[in-house]
């Protein structure tokens, strides 16, 4: 009888001491949500209205919340985006985040990143990495000088022609692969190029090659390529995602690969590194070429993985990139075409191998289509995001902007302006870069940043760029297939061209 009377209590909600049980969960849980909308509509109200930015111009859906700016990073094109609304609101300062300005006035960049004050990095951007204390993300200024004067023999004009053998063996091998390929196939030549500056960096950061020019001998592809593709996405999430952050620093890489599988990719690259590592410390003979574990044997075995896995992602798809963008808008010229070819010849008599990266770097019209290369093919478009600091006021179009906020002037925005090109700022044209008007044109040129933390592969990358053109240039004649397009590219932190890449017509010189 008693059970009887339980159960009609409970199934009764008209009935008995139970109903204000959930009377009041459900009253709680109106209160609650209540309190939700009161506080997010409070909180929307304060950034559209109250804000210290409010009197910037921009969006309204990107003062309310970073879910505007997520989504259109995360579309590949957001300079574009930002340039279109820069022109709608005409405004050198445009809000782009509850507390973020996208800044167009270039005067300003050696201000933001200066070389001696420069303002500091705003920690969830770089965080995203999941690279703790690198050269590229470290926060503390102090640690960041201290690691870098670590690496910065290596990435010195001398470490670099050291490197140089390293470099030209990579490219002799890729010849040979485009040598076998070529007859039968157009050739990618951005995936091409990937696997050319990835071989070089894996040899040069971890001391063992990834090998992939010879992984698939008939083939241009690898799964550390879609490896990178992968991973770029998953940076830009964790970027935004306090949470994804938080679960990435927390639990094992196993577990994080079931809760995201587009992490698994940079996991995966992690571990290569990780094993390279071990591989290097085991090994009883050294690297015939420099490698940058010598440089860090007083840091743990955590950091050195770390250190590497950034100098793979800033040294591999970067370069690659650009010598993508650059050979395009060579090859969609036949004056520069022929220029370069020239030039190259007439340095270099005999085809088949190359003269010394010294004299090639005296060869000016290489030099200047290196540099148009670095300019319009920038492998990092987008703002590196920095906080305003206290003390001397910072102001944009006559406004003090308020100390906290997030500020940032792209690459992109750089290297299109007219007032630092002149009117043809968004063409191809080495010649610029010849004769006395072309002093002066370095300062604008922010491929690798500029200031205290201007990226360590400022050398690198252009030795690369210098050797490949020379050795590709001699020794094969290219030419765009016909009826070709210009290769889509998405902006994702690096840019990245979608398939099918740059499909580009090979026939060996005789």
């Amino acid at each position: 009888m008693y059970g009887e009377m339980i159960g009609q209590a409970i199934l009764s909600p008209s009935r008995g001491a139970p109903d204000v049980g959930f009377e009041k969960i459900a009253a709680g849980l109106a209160l609650l949500i209540l309190a939700i909308l009161t506080a997010k509509l409070a909180l929307r109200t304060y950034r559209l209205y109250i804000h210290p930015l409010k009197s910037f111009k921009g969006l309204p859906e990107a003062y309310v919340s970073n879910n505007w700016l997520y989504q259109t990073i995360k579309n590949g094109t957001a300079e574009q985006t930002f340039e279109a609304l820069h022109e709608k609101y005409n405004t050198k300062a445009l809000r782009i985040g509850p507390n973020e300005l996208h800044i167009t006035d270039i005067e300003l960049y050696k201000v933001i990143y200066n070389q001696s004050k420069p303002f500091l990095k705003h920690a969830p951007f770089y965080n995203g990495f999941n690279t703790p204390h690198t050269v590229f993300a470290e926060l503390e200024p102090r640690l960041h000088k201290e690691r870098r004067r670590m690496l910065n023999p290596l990435f010195s004009k001398v470490g670099v022609y050291k490197l140089e053998p390293l470099i030209c063996e990579k490219i002799y091998r890729l010849s040979a692969k485009i040598n076998r390929l070529c007859a039968t196939k157009e050739i990618d030549v951005y995936n091409a190029f990937r696997l050319l500056t990835t071989d070089i960096i894996t040899e040069f950061a971890f001391a063992k090659s990834a090998n992939l020019i010879e992984e698939r001998h008939d083939e241009l592809d690898s799964w550390f390529l879609d490896a990178f593709d992968v991973g770029s996405q998953s940076v830009v999430d964790t970027q935004y995602s306090s949470v994804l952050r938080q679960i990435v620093k927390i639990l094992p890489g196993a577990v994080v690969k079931l809760l995201n599988p587009k992490l698994r990719s940079i996991l995966d690259l992690q571990e290569f590194a990780a094993s390279c590592m071990r591989h290097w410390q085991r090994s009883s003979e050294g690297s015939s070429y420099p490698v940058i574990f010598d440089s860090l044997r007083s840091i743990s075995d955590d950091a050195k993985v770390f250190e590497a896995m950034d100098i793979l992602i800033a040294g591999a798809d970067t370069t690659a990139s650009t010598l993508t963008t650059g050979l395009f808008h060579i090859l969609s010229n036949e004056e520069i075409k022929s220029r370069l070819v020239q030039a190259i010849d007439e340095a270099m008599p005999e085809p088949g191998s190359l003269i010394s990266l010294q004299a090639l770097e005296k060869v000016e019209y290489l030099t200047a289509c290196v540099k148009e290369s670095l300019r319009v093919g920038m492998a990092v478009p987008g703002r590196l995001p920095r906080v305003v600091p206290t003390g001397d006021p910072f102001i944009v179009e006559g406004k003090v902007v308020p100390p906290g906020t997030i500020v940032g002037i792209s690459t992109y925005t750089m290297h299109t302006s007219v007032k630092a090109w002149g009117p043809n700022a968004r063409e191809f044209d080495p010649d610029r870069w010849i004769g006395p008007e072309s002093k002066g044109l370095e300062q604008w040129l922010c491929t690798f940043s500029k200031g205290a933390r201007m990226c360590l592969g400022q050398n690198v990358a252009p030795a690369e760029i210098t050797l490949a053109y020379a050795h590709i240039f001699r020794n094969f004649e290219l030419s765009l297939p016909e009826g070709h397009v210009h290769p889509r590219a998405l902006d994702r932190f690096t840019l990245a061209y979608q398939q099918p890449g740059l499909p580009v017509v090979f026939r060996p010189r005789r």
